[in-house]
């Protein structure tokens, strides 16, 4: 067991050189249950998931089980899904509509807000003498930025902007939510597996691996690509166009705060001309929606010396992964890691679409999800055998001793054109990961 007092020893996020333990220990993995998850800003969903009064979604919070909801009201609640009475989880469905909570133990009945309004033979049993106001489901901190909800169980935490700064709010607004472009659309349900690995894994190869992409990994995704082409079938893919064109690493809360990374960020339009190529087979609509979403980011870009076209993968500390940002005619993946263990892991993946996009945009989207970035698709299955082969080689402690190598791009983080908010480097690089880990071990050590 490595003391948290030892830990800066080990995450040695400045030279790139970060040990296996961090991920592989137990004790830690324990302690980082309350000194990352409880205390951090955590997505827990979208506003378009509770359209109406009494929708609600379930999820986790590292692995406290919640329920996220609208009451009857409008509100939104996020509540610890645990029954005060015997500790019962009180809502046993992935998403619904509903007036009340019971447990299915003893009774005990809750409003969607969480207020206790419902105990059996309660004049007879408990003569009137339980404080509903006293007893109700945990509530926990809840906050929803351009429609992205997060929640805290730090009541002393800062407010959410402050959390995710100036600079992350920007990138946020303009580039994941889209709130220029109308915002974002939610699709039916979600995709969830368990995979080996521990939750850094994942959310380290979101925020900031871009090496692995055309290196390894997901070569036979470009070969299959090719030989399509080949063959003369027309398959709907901006991934050619994004490794042709310039693109450099986004970083906010850089050095300092919150990290959100950004990779294959482009300001080249050899993206939006594919785009382009793409929407004229699909119709005029298509190509209109195409040429708008342009004159938009120009918008943006009047406000800097330049501005991105798109993204392709990303990242909010600590456990949100994003993908599919490089097109609108490809899905927005939003993607949880839940931490199961040291070497395994929830993951939950839900889909969402530029509101405002014809239908048909919307269709070729849900299509590129479920062919690529999904466990039924090509690109996904190439991740979780790397994370299983991950776990199975550092079972052993003798090999957590050596530290993983994390240099890449080291003193040169500088190299990008600078003039919009956060900071560009290029890219590949491995910026992002050393500061994922410099935020880790700040709260770590708190």
């Amino acid at each position: 067991m490595v003391s948290v007092s030892e830990l800066r020893e080990v995450v040695n996020w400045k030279e790139g050189l970060i040990a296996p333990t961090v991920l592989f220990d137990e004790e830690l993995y324990r302690e980082e249950q309350s000194k990352v998850f409880e205390k951090a800003w955590l997505v827990v969903g979208h506003e378009d998931m509770l359209r109406k009064p009494g929708d609600y979604v379930t999820n986790y919070m590292g692995e406290v089980p919640v329920v996220v909801s609208r009451d009857m009201e409008g509100e939104l609640h996020v509540l610890v899904n645990r029954c005060v009475h015997r500790g019962n989880e009180v809502c046993l469905f992935d998403r619904g509509n509903a007036r009340a909570f019971t447990c299915s133990y003893h009774g005990w009945t809750y409003e969607i807000s969480g207020k206790l309004i419902g105990v059996p033979m309660e004049k007879e049993l408990y003569r009137d003498e339980i404080d509903h106001d006293s007893w109700g489901l945990e509530q926990v901190r809840v906050a929803s930025y351009k429609g992205l909800i997060f929640a805290t169980f730090d009541q002393s935490a800062p407010s959410l902007e402050e959390w995710l700064g100036e600079d992350g709010c920007w990138w946020l607004r303009n580039y994941v939510l889209v709130e220029n472009l109308g915002g974002l659309e939610v699709l039916p349900g979600m995709h969830r597996y368990s995979t080996p690995g521990n939750w850094k894994h994942l959310a380290e190869n979101f925020i900031g691996d871009d090496y692995h992409v055309f290196a390894a990994t997901h070569v036979s995704w470009f070969k299959v690509l090719q030989e399509f082409a080949e063959k003369g079938h027309q398959v709907r893919s901006v991934d050619g166009s994004l490794s042709r064109s310039r693109r450099y690493e986004a970083t906010t809360g850089y050095l300092k705060g919150c990290p959100m990374g950004f990779g294959h960020v482009t300001m080249d339009p050899v993206v939006y001309e594919h785009d382009l190529a793409e929407a004229e087979k699909l119709g005029p609509d298509v190509v209109e929606w195409v040429q708008y979403r342009r004159r938009q980011y120009e918008e943006v870009k009047k406000e800097y010396e330049l501005a991105p076209y798109c993204f392709m993968n990303g990242g909010i500390f600590p456990n949100l992964g994003l993908m599919g940002y490089f097109s609108p005619m490809s899905g927005r993946h939003f993607l949880l890691f839940h931490p199961r263990g040291v070497g395994e892991m929830e993951q939950w993946q839900w889909t969402m679409v530029e509101k405002e996009a014809p239908a048909i945009v919307k269709e070729v989207a849900a299509e590129y999800v479920y062919r690529g970035q999904h466990m039924a698709g090509i690109i996904a299955p190439d991740d979780v055998e790397n994370m299983e082969r991950i776990v199975e080689a550092m079972r052993a402690p003798r090999n957590w001793r050596k530290p993983h190598n994390y240099r890449l791009q080291v003193g040169h983080e500088e190299e990008a054109p600078q003039g919009i908010p956060g900071h560009m480097g290029p890219n590949p690089s491995e910026v992002n990961q050393r500061n994922f880990y410099r935020f880790w071990l700040e709260l770590m050590e708190a």
